[in-house]
């Protein structure tokens, strides 16, 4: 559970954060932490330089919820949410309010993004590991299970916590110059999408596994699609 405290006195931390292009290249996703509680002040304080990202006509439009209840962190597991939800002491789900002109560039989405973005980096600087998910519950049910209102869209759950061992650094895929176009969009370097019907498929099945019910889930799937489709990582 999460324990208070000011950032100044947390063990092992430099409060002194380390430069933006350190921060940058250094962080990296981790998925296997220490089970020590982060201190509130120090989520406190990393939420807030979340505040700072850009935003779309600057509504500002984030909201934050820490969880740290082992009960709804496995709530959100057995509604379809990633295993690794339980490998960090606490996560910070941001969601952001869906209202906006710009459907065609969802730009709700890219604020919040902007958002998880600088929280990624403030963590890595403090000296917490951090891990962006996506392979959540539905919205519908993180918004019954957290109680977010209608309005407000989750975007994303991040792991937080003090890394278990300092994670492997791993190379970019692509040379900078096969990814930089110069007035016009350059290919190369870049995959194709081999299976367009692979990729159909699978989306299928995913739409069959959030409707099954939940007991479904926690009986029968959630360990099976974990052991057999979810990606698993080095870090």
């Amino acid at each position: 559970m999460i324990q208070p405290g000011t950032i100044d006195n947390i063990q092992g931390i430099n409060t002194l954060a380390m430069d933006i292009i350190t921060a940058i290249r250094t962080r990296r996703s981790v998925r296997k932490f220490k089970r020590d509680p982060v201190p509130l002040d120090l989520l406190k304080n990393i939420i807030e330089m979340a505040t700072w990202a850009p935003s779309a006509t600057n509504r500002q439009g984030w909201r934050f919820i820490i969880v740290d209840d082992p009960k709804i962190k496995q709530e959100m597991i057995d509604n379809g949410g990633a295993v690794i939800i339980n490998n960090s002491p606490c996560g910070i789900l941001v969601i952001y309010r869906e209202k906006t002109r710009n459907l065609r560039y969802l730009d709700y989405i890219q604020s919040g993004a902007a958002a998880i973005q600088n929280l990624l980096l403030t963590a890595q600087s403090y000296g917490l590991g951090s891990c962006w998910v996506c392979h959540l519950p539905t919205k519908a049910a993180l918004r019954r299970i957290l109680k977010i209102p209608k309005g407000f869209s989750p975007i994303a759950y991040i792991l937080l916590g003090y890394k278990e061992k300092e994670p492997v650094q791993v190379p970019r895929k692509y040379p900078l110059d096969s990814v930089i176009g110069h007035n016009a969009f350059n290919y190369q370097g870049l995959d194709e999408e081999k299976n367009a019907l692979k990729m159909f498929l699978t989306n299928m099945l995913i739409r069959v596994y959030y409707s099954a019910p939940v007991f479904i889930k926690k009986k029968f799937l959630n360990k099976f699609i974990d052991r057999k489709f979810v990606k698993k990582f080095e870090n």
